[in-house]
């Protein structure tokens, strides 16, 4: 799928009055990047959900904004594909992006309750900074620690709003289950 495939649609009018809404789409408020297979809040949505990341967002970047919307996403579908593991990242992917009918029987619920977690998570952000930032190593402490065996380690989800997680998890895309037999056609999405 290519950028000019996609449609773009104003947000709720089109969604309302109109029977052939393609997903995935754009709207004003958040917009989705076929190379990466990956949604994005937009400045006009940070600006409709109050969020002023110019004047609150803690970062050296000129370009804070942006800085902000790149985190969002990523930190959100890096959570998703932490949850779900990677040979089910890109169902996970594809539900995301086209809200099938199967799974979601109200295609536009779904697209905005997806906006919603990364509304919360920029929102999140932007009150209580990035946790990842900082090493949970002390230096201080001298007392030689074992290293952990990778499947004994847990990762931390402090930099994550535990409203967007309840949301992930509502729409079901936190699950590990074996939810697709049959391999993606991801030229459609």
């Amino acid at each position: 799928m290519k950028r000019a495939d996609i449609p773009t649609y104003e947000d709720p009018i089109d969604f309302e009055e109109r029977d052939d809404i393609k997903y995935p789409c754009d709207t004003q408020y958040m917009i989705y990047d076929p190379l990466t297979h990956r949604y994005f809040l937009t400045q006009e949505g940070l600006n409709y959900y109050n969020i002023d990341a110019e004047r609150k967002y803690i970062s050296d970047s000129p370009d804070k904004v942006n800085e902000l919307i790149q985190k969002t996403t990523k930190k959100v579908y890096d959570t998703i594909q932490y949850k779900v593991g990677r040979r089910l990242y890109p169902t996970m992917q594809y539900r995301i992006a086209t809200a099938p009918k199967t799974l979601y029987t109200e295609q536009y619920y779904m697209r905005k309750q997806f906006e919603s977690a990364l509304v919360d998570e920029a929102r999140w952000l932007v009150e209580n900074g990035d946790a990842a930032r900082f090493s949970r190593v002390s230096m201080e402490n001298e007392a030689v620690q074992m290293p952990l065996k990778p499947e004994d380690q847990m990762r931390d989800l402090s930099d994550i709003s535990p409203e967007c997680l309840r949301t992930l998890e509502s729409l079901g895309l936190t699950r590990w289950f074996n939810c697709c037999v049959r391999p993606l056609d991801t030229s459609k999405f």
